[in-house]
């Protein structure tokens, strides 16, 4: 995949473009970063992160959702590397406790399983929880299997979620404006969630400890701008998320079968037709979220937005900048991936 370079150039100079599209589209705010040859290449935000109408800016912080994913896989295999969390050993004998699952199977997920959403663990239950298939045997999108790894990565370190993204991922990556939990300077900083009509649905004022998934959460609460997380693929593309070689591999390479056009490598989406090309969306109430790259080309795409309606937008803009031609085939994929 690569940026189409005279597209890219006009969108990055003239954002009143964006904004006519976000606007067809019926999103209030939207924010952009481009990477050509694995270097920043522009940013260009629109619209609105307020009830108020206070503009959206380049600092301005989006609830990025299941984008957290990639950020934790690469957390999760630095410390496979480490030799602390041993991708192949059963999860459940390490951490220890209460079962999460009363089935047999639960016994045998791997971190490996559930990087690439083979654990058989539904998406996010009460416990204890039902095993949807046995582990290694099909495709099942797990956001409670990362729950479940961040439980042992946070007891075979010592520390927090937090902790660990700060040391593993926003300090190497140079990710400054980003975090893993609500805290007031996130609140300050953050755009408001708006719904399909256009109406604010998601204002957020504290940590969310809700349901069956408070945060922190290795598989929703990343709050990040654009530009932060363009710094995280170019992390990725330029220096393999100080991975080793072997580890970075495997990350890339198909783990799991979704369907005919997907697979999935250690945290990351795969287009099978082209295996250089890795992806990732973002999908919670009121915000919606694209990223794209390609590790053979160093070309890459995110496009964060504040709306229910945002993927619409995502994919209009990943038409419109790069040459991809699995857009459909992805779009399928994540309509009934949760």
């Amino acid at each position: 995949m690569r940026i189409l370079l005279t597209n890219a150039e006009r969108l990055c100079a003239d954002p009143t473009l964006l904004a006519q599209k976000a606007e067809r589209f019926g999103v209030p705010g939207c924010s952009v970063a481009l990477i050509r040859g694995g270097e920043a290449f522009g940013s260009v935000t629109c619209g609105v992160r307020g009830e108020g109408g206070e503009g959206v800016t380049e600092d301005t912080l989006y609830e990025c959702a299941s984008l957290t994913k990639p950020l934790f896989a690469v957390l999760a295999l630095q410390l496979a590397d480490r030799g602390l969390l041993p991708l192949d050993e059963p999860v459940a004998a390490q951490l220890g406790g209460i079962p999460w699952s009363e089935e047999a199977d639960f016994e045998k997920i791997t971190p490996r399983h559930i990087l690439s959403h083979g654990s058989g663990l539904p998406d996010w239950h009460s416990r204890p929880m039902p095993m949807l298939f046995a582990p290694g045997t099909a495709f099942g999108y797990s956001g409670q299997g990362y729950y479940l790894l961040q439980h042992l990565a946070e007891k075979r370190t010592g520390k927090t979620l937090p902790e660990l993204f700060e040391e593993h991922i926003f300090v190497p990556f140079r990710m400054s404006r980003s975090a893993v939990l609500w805290t007031p300077s996130v609140g300050s900083a953050i755009s408001v969630g708006f719904d399909a009509a256009g109406k604010p649905c998601r204002v957020r004022s504290g940590v969310d400890l809700t349901g069956n998934a408070p945060e922190p959460n290795a598989a929703w609460s990343l709050y990040s701008c654009a530009s932060d997380y363009a710094r995280f693929l170019i992390g990725l593309l330029r220096c393999r998320g100080w991975l080793r070689e072997r580890t970075y591999q495997q990350m890339g390479s198909v783990q799991n079968i979704a369907d005919e056009a997907i697979a999935w490598g250690l945290g990351v989406g795969l287009v099978r037709k082209h295996p250089d090309l890795q992806w990732h969306w973002g999908d919670n109430d009121g915000f919606k979220s694209l990223a794209l790259w390609d590790k053979g080309t160093g070309d890459g795409l995110v496009v964060l937005t504040n709306s229910d309606r945002g993927l619409s937008l995502c994919y209009d803009l990943a038409a419109q900048l790069t040459d991809a031609d699995f857009l459909e085939n992805m779009a399928a994929f994540i309509e009934t991936a949760e």
